[in-house]
């Protein structure tokens, strides 16, 4: 359960927020004391349930339809959050979507586009505009102390993947995207670290999410992919809301640029690239 002061009067975007992970970072936030503002694309109805279950811990919910792939939403994303809040304090890049179910020489360029735009543009955007943000909200509040430095600056939260690291076949376009995330957490955290703002990158493992809809469906097939795991169990979205609200809260002040495997153990059975 969360702790209900870690973020406590804070404002977080949670971008794909209608379901799986996105939903369950919103909510954790919520009951630890922040404002949140909801993206999707497409599953309003997702959303707005996501939004009704931050409001019921006592907190305000914005709900925006963005695709992070544009960068003219993108951009409105950001205007609607500072005109009803003000200030933002965390950013969680959380939309994204699966691979192309090809190899990559038989996939088609719009298909291979779409991927990185949605997994690797759109992080890039919508960090972008949070970094200014986080920077102007600085430089009109005074610069921290070094003793404080890393403390409510400014987070970003990249949702990754172990397939950043471990590369499956037909999803060459989704890894390479991931990969690509990683080392603009890395790049972008280098960059904040003077303003004491930190940039991170959570990579899941297997978690039952729409995007592993035939394991939440077919409890065999899930059962026979539990097995790969060293804790014998898939993991569900608060096992990823707990690590983001951790690395978002001050006691994760002097982490920064760093991967945060939450996957079982499953990277530990992988051999080194």
């Amino acid at each position: 359960m969360a702790d209900n002061q870690k973020l406590k009067d804070r404002v977080a975007i949670v971008t794909g927020a209608d379901s799986g992970i996105g939903q369950g970072v919103a909510i954790t936030f919520a009951k630890a004391g922040a404002d949140v503002v909801i993206t999707y694309r497409s599953d309003e109805k997702g959303a707005k349930e996501t939004a009704k279950r931050v409001i019921e811990t006592g907190r305000k919910a914005l709900v925006v339809q963005t695709d992070v792939g544009d960068e003219s939403q993108v951009k409105n994303l950001f205007d609607k959050t500072l005109s009803e809040f003000k200030r933002l304090d965390i950013l969680v890049n959380n939309a994204g979507m699966g691979g192309t179910g090809k190899p990559v020489h038989e996939s088609d360029f719009s298909e291979w586009e779409k991927v990185i735009r949605t997994n690797l543009h759109g992080p890039f955007m919508c960090s972008k505009l949070a970094a200014k943000q986080f920077i102007k909200q600085i430089e009109s509040e005074g610069k921290q102390s070094t003793e404080n430095r890393g403390k409510r600056s400014g987070n970003i939260i990249n949702i990754s993947s172990v397939h950043e690291e471990s590369v499956a076949a037909g999803q060459g376009a989704y890894a390479v995207s991931k990969s690509g995330l990683r080392n603009l957490t890395r790049a972008m955290a280098l960059e904040l670290a003077d303003y004491g703002i930190r940039v991170n990158d959570v990579s899941p493992g297997m978690i039952l999410t729409p995007m592993n809809q035939e394991s939440m469906d077919d409890s065999k097939t899930r059962k026979e992919k539990e097995k790969e795991i060293p804790l014998k169990r898939a993991g569900i979205p608060d096992d990823i809301a707990n690590m983001v609200l951790y690395l978002c809260s001050d006691d994760a002040s002097y982490c920064t640029g760093a991967t945060f495997y939450v996957d079982g153990g499953w990277m530990l059975t992988r051999p080194d690239v």
